[in-house]
């Protein structure tokens, strides 16, 4: 397919995914406004914050009290949606409740569609290969992909755990490694997503990053720690794990979780234990990433490939990740997607193994049928080891071809690499 046929079919495809998730929203208005949403948890952690029951904000009764006070028509609710994350993030959402539950949720929203706008932009600025895509097709890209109007729709966070991570993508591309840690560390509202990454980077040698991370989450401790006094801080970790014993009472189920865990629930239907199984092969996936990510690399394209692997591997080893969570996977898709318009760019087995995983990515209807029929969105997991593996191939060859001689390498001295320098996506 010719370029220009290429680039109009993608931007007809991206239009019909938005479209999908358009009508969707619409047909669910009105579950929104009553309350059904996730943003119900949010709001009801600044609301308890601002009435200064911080000290309750893990108490499941409390909360049900709360959320029954500005969701009373949620008919499938006899108990809390449980908040069940830190407790600093509860005073990010407390201004939140000085506006009606709706108006809070519109306004979330619009600072989360915001957050996306920044993202695009800051991200276009740093990544040479990005720059000749427009920003509205980037931000059409962005619409598009289903985990971002899940979190749209349920009002979640997950948009801006994405902001956090570009920004830290800037600043160590900048060089700034303490500051890049400090931002990463911001995301620790959802640590499972965060750790795994903090983990690997300092193996590179990279430990500069803790320099800005350590202090952060400090001051993080803090606060929470004021919020919610020393008692709420010592029942914290108990109460999570009761929550993922007991499903939340249905609300959480691993079933609906596209990772490591997820899928091996599914593949063995709940029968044996899933737990050490998920440990064993997330420990595997943590130290290929770790010997892969060891060493400096000398080329930004490079950076980017280990930047998307370190991301990809924190997705699949989190122990807990929902659909909307996936929605931190368009900043590695954004930094290989260059590479996968023009063929030359990759080794035949990464593209091979990313197509398919983007492809089932960007693709709604079989995530939508998933999640709500089933519940078995964690077999999109096979999408996330696809794309694991396409960045994993995509890396050796490129860190093996650079050792060879130059008239030795792939591209060079051949055809593909006249075509790579000419080729650009309006």
């Amino acid at each position: 397919m010719e370029k220009p046929q290429k680039r109009q079919a993608v931007f007809v495809y991206l239009c019909g995914m938005v479209v999908l998730h358009a009508a969707f929203f619409w047909d669910a208005r009105e579950s929104v406004s009553k309350g059904y949403s996730d943003f119900t948890i949010y709001y009801c952690a600044g609301m308890m914050v601002r009435k200064g029951l911080g000290h309750d904000l893990y108490n499941n009764s409390v909360q049900y009290q709360i959320q029954r006070e500005f969701a009373p028509h949620v008919a499938i609710r006899l108990n809390a949606l449980p908040y069940n994350h830190p407790p600093f993030e509860a005073l990010f959402f407390a201004p939140f409740t000085f506006l009606s539950y709706l108006h809070a949720f519109i306004l979330w929203d619009l600072l989360n569609a915001g957050a996306l706008l920044a993202g695009a932009f800051l991200l276009r600025g740093q990544v040479d290969k990005l720059k000749t895509c427009s920003l509205p097709l980037c931000m059409l890209a962005t619409l598009a992909f289903f985990p971002i109007f899940l979190t749209l729709l349920q009002g979640q966070d997950s948009i801006l755990l994405l902001l956090l991570y570009v920004l830290t993508f800037v600043c160590l591309k900048k060089n700034a490694r303490a500051l890049s840690g400090a931002w990463l560390a911001l995301g620790l509202f959802k640590p499972q997503l965060v750790l795994p990454f903090i983990l690997l980077w300092p193996m590179r040698g990279d430990k500069k990053i803790l320099y800005g991370f350590l202090p952060t989450a400090a001051a993080l401790a803090l606060v929470s720690l004021a919020l919610v006094g020393t008692t709420g801080l010592r029942l914290y970790p108990g109460y999570v794990l009761r929550l993922d014993a007991n499903m939340a009472g249905g609300a959480i189920q691993p079933s609906d979780m596209p990772n490591l865990r997820g899928l091996i629930y599914v593949l063995t239907h709940g029968r044996i234990e899933t737990a050490s199984i998920a440990i064993a092969f997330s420990c595997v996936i943590l130290l290929l990433a770790a010997w892969l990510c060891r060493a400096r690399e000398t080329t930004p394209d490079l950076f980017c490939s280990k930047f998307a692997l370190a991301m990809v591997a924190t997705v699949l080893v989190s122990y807990h990740c929902l659909g909307y969570d996936l929605s931190v996977l368009l900043l590695p898709i954004a930094l290989i997607f260059q590479k996968l318009w023009h063929p030359g760019t990759l080794a035949p087995w990464a593209r091979a193994l990313m197509l398919p995983g983007i492809g089932l990515l960007f693709f709604s209807p079989l995530q939508e049928f998933l999640l709500l029929h089933g519940n078995r969105l964690a077999l999109m997991g096979w999408a996330v080891l696809l794309l694991l593996g396409g960045i994993v191939a995509q890396i050796w060859f490129e860190t093996a071809s650079r050792a060879l001689p130059s008239d030795k390498r792939f591209g060079e001295g051949t055809d593909s690499k006249s075509h790579l320098s000419s080729g650009t996506i309006a």
